[in-house]
């Protein structure tokens, strides 16, 4: 018996237990996305900035969906010589998990249910290459419709909502996901969207 506990104590100690079983990968948690300089309307084309003069970063907004972000970059993607890249969410997963924050919603009409669902919005930036500048808006938007979107990661089932004079929002899932939210043309209706076949990250002038 004293042998036993023996080897028993020395696996624990050398981390002999048994491990729970790793996720499987989602295919729908890899953005094949393109970098695009456009105008405010989102359409027009810009001249591009030259590869060399700007760095993307993709840190997180933690508890709420608006705001100054919360966490680093655990993303890094290299950005192509047609301006494409690639984020897979699945690596950087454990990461994002360990950042969550208690919801704090800071539009006081919004509210999420049940009130202790965890979110998380990722907010890209697209940054001066050796600077800590932005050199221009950055938002994830529709190839296809133009429609502005947002990514955010829900923790488990749950709903945001909330309305403000013409302004509401409206958006469940089911169980614990990263969720597209599309926003209507004037900007006054955010609705959870389908995965979107093609997304691009468009980068707008900044606002003076």
């Amino acid at each position: 018996m004293r042998r036993a506990l023996l080897l028993w104590a020395v696996c624990t100690l050398a981390g002999c237990a048994e491990k729970a079983p790793e996720r499987a990968h989602r295919a729908d948690w890899v953005i094949r996305s393109q970098v695009v300089f456009v105008a405010e309307d989102l359409r027009t084309e810009r001249p591009a900035a030259p590869l060399d003069s700007f760095r993307l970063w993709f840190p997180y907004i933690a508890g709420d969906l608006y705001g100054a972000a919360t966490t680093g970059d655990f993303i890094h993607p290299k950005i192509a010589p047609d301006y494409r890249f690639e984020v897979d969410l699945n690596a950087s997963h454990e990461d994002l998990l360990k950042s969550l924050q208690p919801t704090q919603l800071s539009l006081s009409w919004l509210r999420v249910e049940p009130a202790d669902a965890r979110i998380a919005r990722l907010s890209p930036l697209v940054m001066q290459a050796d600077g800590i500048e932005q050199i221009g808006a950055a938002e994830w938007i529709n190839a296809d419709t133009r429609e502005r979107l947002m990514l955010v990661y829900i923790d488990r089932a749950a709903r945001i909502t909330g309305s403000s004079g013409a302004v509401s929002f409206d958006v469940a899932t089911g169980a614990p996901d990263y969720v597209w939210i599309a926003t209507s043309a004037d900007g006054n209706s955010f609705r959870k969207a389908a995965h979107p076949e093609r997304v691009l990250l468009a980068v707008t002038p900044l606002s003076k």
